[in-house]
C-alpha cells in the first residue's frame, strides 16, 4: 500500500523556511488526518497534484503550511488563524483537471473522506482557480462543505 510519502517530499508542503530549519523533521507539524485526505485525493483521482514548487524552481511556496514568518502571514498586520498555519490546509492543483472539477468530484464522494473537510470556492467573492482542501470542519455543517472567503 501507497503512503503520502511514495507521492510528495516534504517540500511540497512547507516552504524553504521551514525546511532549511526542519529538513525531514517538518512533516511534524502537517496533520496527519490532512496528509490522509490529500492521500485519498492523489489515489483516487489517480493524477499528479501540486502543492508548493519551490524547490523545483517554482514561485509557490505558501500553498501549504505558513508559519508566522511567511510574509503572506506577516504583511496583514491583524490576526491570521487559517487552517494554513495549523499545517491543516492545502491549496493545490490536479494535472489535466480544473479546480471546479476536482472540488466537484471531492463534493460527489464524501464517504471517501474519514474527516470532515471543507473546499473554498472564492476569495473575496470571485471563483478561486485551484483547489482549497481544509480539516478545519465546522460540526454544524455537512461532511464535505464549501465556504467562501
Amino acid at each position: 500500500m501507497k503512503t503520502i510519502k511514495d507521492y510528495f517530499i516534504i517540500q511540497e508542503l512547507v516552504d524553504p523556511t521551514v525546511y532549511n530549519k526542519y529538513g525531514e523533521m517538518s512533516w511534524k507539524f502537517i496533520d496527519d488526518r490532512l496528509l490522509e485526505c490529500l492521500l485519498i485525493v492523489r489515489q483516487e483521482l489517480n493524477a499528479p497534484i501540486s502543492i508548493n514548487n519551490w524547490f523545483y524552481g517554482g514561485n509557490f511556496t505558501q500553498r501549504g503550511l505558513r508559519h508566522n514568518m511567511s510574509p503572506l502571514v506577516s504583511t496583514k498586520n491583524k490576526l491570521y488563524l487559517s487552517a494554513h498555519i495549523f499545517g491543516k490546509a492545502v491549496d493545490f492543483d490536479v494535472s489535466g483537471m480544473t479546480a471546479v472539477d476536482v472540488r466537484k468530484w471531492i463534493v460527489d464522494n464524501p464517504k471517501k473522506f474519514p474527516y470532515k473537510i471543507r473546499l473554498e470556492r472564492n476569495l473575496n467573492g470571485k471563483p478561486i482557480t485551484w483547489v482549497h482542501l481544509d480539516i478545519m470542519s465546522d460540526e454544524s455543517k455537512p461532511k464535505v462543505y464549501q465556504f467562501d472567503v
